[in-house]
């Protein structure tokens, strides 16, 4: 009697093994699909923080330039044209 109730129980056991393998399989694949789609924004943040970075360098090099007095506004306002451009 218990022997039948074992072989019973041995087709649902399997079918929970296989369940289970099936739902970690899709939670991999959707960890991994997410993890996909979230690196090149990160990496097009990184970008755009760089190039910030640049433009600030440069604003700083003009701001606090020794020759700043020789400088005519005309020519102060070319060089932060020529940062728009970029």
């Amino acid at each position: 009697m218990l022997h039948d109730f074992i072989h019973s129980l041995a087709p649902l056991m399997w079918t929970g093994i296989i369940l289970t393998a099936i739902v970690l399989r899709h939670r991999r694949k959707m960890a991994a699909m997410s993890y996909g789609e979230t690196r090149p924004a990160a990496r097009a943040q990184d970008a755009e923080v760089e190039a910030l970075r640049e433009r600030i360098r440069v604003l700083e090099r003009i701001a606090t330039s020794s020759s700043l007095e020789g400088r005519s506004a005309e020519h102060l306002s070319a060089e932060i044209e020529a940062l728009r451009d970029r």
